[in-house]
């Protein structure tokens, strides 16, 4: 049997239906690049100045502590009414030895519409910028306390997934900046 007329056919429309999605794919929107690596001094704050995080209604974040080999004991956000978060895994108790818990990514995205916890936050609560603080277990039972600041409603973040790496595995990168106008020069953060 002569299978040869088919495959003329087959690839014939495969042809066109590439053709055909090179207007599609030419519009298509920007994809994001994927990540970002940050070193654990500057994700702790060493130098003195908290790392900026974007955020953005349209896609969330991941903030990776895997290359770190730290667990996640314990994350806060300053303002929870504007930003959920979800897990890798869930989070352990600090006396518990389970392998089944030890997060070691924290999953961000910011709501649409805050959610009304009526929780009497300040005015300045209110605007654009909140606090995330995550403290993690490494070897032998060391705890870390990393602090950043996270930046609400950017329409186009620069990265999707923040990974925190050792210092040594890092090259010197400039500090991560805010990039939303106006209130880029707020020294506090909101709890």
């Amino acid at each position: 049997m002569n299978f040869l007329p088919c495959r003329k056919y087959a690839i014939s429309g495969i042809v066109a239906i590439l053709v055909l999605s090179l207007p599609a794919i030419a519009h298509a929107e920007t994809i994001f690049p994927a990540k970002r690596q940050i070193g654990v001094s500057q994700a702790m704050g060493v130098s003195g100045v908290t790392s900026v995080v974007s955020l953005s209604p349209m896609q969330s974040l991941n903030i990776s502590f895997i290359k770190t080999g730290e667990i996640i004991k314990k994350v806060r956000l300053g303002n929870p009414s504007k930003v959920v978060m979800d897990y890798d895994s869930p989070l352990c108790k600090d006396s518990v030895k389970d392998s089944n818990c030890g997060a070691t990514v924290i999953n961000l995205r910011q709501l649409a519409q805050p959610i009304d916890l009526d929780m009497n936050l300040p005015a300045s609560a209110r605007g654009d910028l909140t606090s995330l603080t995550v403290i993690t277990t490494g070897a032998g039972g060391l705890r870390n306390l990393y602090q950043f600041q996270l930046v609400l409603n950017v329409p186009t973040p620069a990265y999707s997934i923040l990974e925190v790496v050792p210092d040594a595995q890092i090259p010197r990168l400039a500090p991560l900046t805010p990039t939303a106008p106006s209130q880029m020069n707020k020294t506090s953060l909101d709890f």
